[in-house]
C-alpha cells in the first residue's frame, strides 16, 4: 500500500493530464518541451507512469467479488445450454434431433416409390449425392396426423420441404420435413413435458420437449429412434 501511495504522490508531482493539455493529444499551440527529446508522449517518463500507476490502483471494496461473480455465472450460463438440436417441422408438429448426427440437409426431389412395398413406414427410395437411399415416413413412424388447413397449405408453398439425412452407427436415414427451423441451443433444465398431441406410445421415442419460436418442440431420443427405425424394413 506505501508503494502504491508512493507512486501516485511521485505521479501527482506532475501534470497528470499533460498530453492532453500540452502534449501530442492537445491542441495547444505551445507544446510540451520533452517533446523535443521524446518526440511522443508514450516515451515520457511522465506517461509512462501514469500508466503503470493505474495498473498498481487497489480496487474499491467489492470490485473484484462483485467482477468474479458475473463472470462466473456466465460461464455457468454458457455451459449449461451444451445440447445442440436441428429443429424441423412435419405437418402440425415440431420436432428436433441431436445435431451431432446430421449429415445433411437436401432440398426436395423425386422418391421413387418401391414395387410391392408394403411397408407404410418406408415412402420410397431417393437420389442423395448419386447414392440410392431409403426414405422413411416419420409421419408414420410416429402416427401424425397429417391433414392440414388450407391456411397451412398456402403458407407451405412458400416453405420449400427439405430432405434431412442423419448417419447413426455408420448407416444414412432419409427422411422428408416440411419445414427446418435451424439449430437451437438448450440445456438440460429446459425440458418439458412431451406434447400431449402425440400418441402415447410414441412419446417414448422423445426425451422431452422445449419452448422455442413460439413452438412446443419435442426433442428425439436418438436411441429409441434409432430403434425404431432400424424395424422398419422392407
Amino acid at each position: 500500500m506505501a508503494k502504491v501511495m508512493a507512486k501516485e504522490s511521485k505521479v501527482s508531482s506532475y501534470n497528470a493530464n499533460c498530453w492532453n493539455t500540452i502534449g501530442v493529444w492537445s491542441h495547444a499551440r505551445k507544446k510540451c518541451d520533452k517533446l523535443t527529446e521524446y518526440v511522443h508522449c508514450r516515451n515520457c517518463p511522465v506517461f509512462l507512469e501514469v500508466g503503470h500507476s493505474v495498473f498498481e490502483r487497489v480496487a474499491p471494496f467489492g470490485y473484484l467479488s462483485q467482477w468474479r461473480k458475473e463472470i462466473s455465472a456466465k460461464e455457468s450460463s454458457d455451459h449449461s445450454k451444451n445440447n445442440s438440436v436441428l429443429i424441423f417441422r412435419i405437418g402440425h408438429e415440431w420436432f428436433a434431433l441431436p445435431a451431432v448426427v446430421l449429415a445433411e440437409i437436401a432440398n426436395e426431389r423425386t422418391i421413387h416409390r418401391i414395387p410391392r412395398n408394403m411397408n407404410r413406414f418406408i415412402s420410397g427410395i431417393v437420389n442423395i449425392n448419386g447414392e440410392i437411399k431409403v426414405c422413411y415416413s416419420l409421419s408414420e413412424l410416429l402416427g401424425l396426423s397429417y391433414s392440414i388447413s388450407s391456411t397451412n397449405k398456402k403458407e407451405d408453398r412458400h416453405k420449400p420441404k427439405r430432405l434431412v439425412v442423419i448417419k447413426l452407427d455408420e448407416k444414412d436415414y432419409v427422411f422428408l420435413v416440411d419445414e427446418v427451423k435451424g439449430h437451437y441451443l438448450y440445456s438440460d433444465s429446459d425440458l418439458l413435458p412431451v406434447p400431449s398431441t402425440l400418441d402415447a406410445a410414441n412419446a417414448l421415442l422423445l426425451l422431452g420437449s422445449i419452448n422455442q419460436f413460439n413452438h412446443q418442440i419435442a426433442i428425439f431420443n436418438i436411441s429409441k429412434f434409432q430403434e425404431k427405425l432400424e424395424g422398419a424394413v422392407l
